[in-house]
């Protein structure tokens, strides 16, 4: 005979194996045959004219929503940025790893030249889809008194600094060690000198909790 408690047990089992927890993690999705990383996230227009504390703004392009920047990021990924550097490291892209935590916490000492440097690893092209439509991060970010911006991505890596920032950056505008990819064009010490220059385009954005796809391509070196 067969009893109720045999029945119901794996019964339940398997609904709590097939139901979606809200905070689980999307995973990224590798694409071998086009060498692509390919991530969901949301986009919030007018998140980068939020100031944080130590007084910037405008310098984060992509965070992962469980990161402490995601409240001031263009794009919210619904992927993490550990999971974006597996997935990079699986192409075949390589971390740049030259930055320090001095490169900025020192960006206000002119002595200091951590904050002068420029992130290093294997080049990545960033771009952003949504209705079927793809096109470069550099067409919805603008930069001040130029007509394109600088942008120049890297894969720097700098997974050993997460327990410093735990700013869950993916995508950051400058040469910073809190980001996983950062912008060559830009050291920290810029934005000491020059303050804020970048912002989002939002006449090209789609509205506010949209969501788009990142799509992260490294510029890997042939065989």
């Amino acid at each position: 005979m067969i009893s109720f408690r045999s029945v119901i047990r794996p019964l339940l089992l398997l609904s709590l194996l097939l139901t979606p927890f809200a905070y689980a993690d999307v995973a990224p999705i590798v694409d071998r045959l086009h060498t692509e990383v390919r991530i969901s996230a949301v986009v919030h227009p007018k998140a980068m004219e939020k100031w944080f504390g130590v007084g910037v703004k405008g310098h984060h392009a992509i965070v992962w929503r469980g990161g402490a920047a995601h409240d001031r990021a263009l794009f919210v990924s619904e992927v993490s940025d550990h999971d974006v550097r597996l997935a990079l490291d699986s192409l075949g892209a390589k971390r740049g790893e030259n930055l320090t935590a001095q490169s900025w916490t020192e960006r206000d000492d002119p002595k200091n030249h951590e904050p002068d440097k420029r992130v290093e690893g294997t080049p990545i092209d960033v771009f952003v889809e949504w209705n079927g439509n793809r096109m470069p991060l550099s067409d919805v970010i603008s930069e001040k008194g130029l007509p394109r911006p600088r942008l120049d991505f890297r894969y720097g890596g700098n997974e050993r600094f997460v327990k410093d920032f735990h700013s869950g950056c993916i995508v950051c505008l400058y040469s910073c060690p809190g980001g996983a990819i950062g912008n060559h064009a830009h050291p920290i010490r810029d934005s000491v000198r020059d303050g804020v220059v970048y912002s989002s385009v939002i006449k090209r954005l789609p509205p506010e909790g949209a969501k788009v796809t990142i799509i992260l391509k490294p510029r890997l070196e042939g065989p």
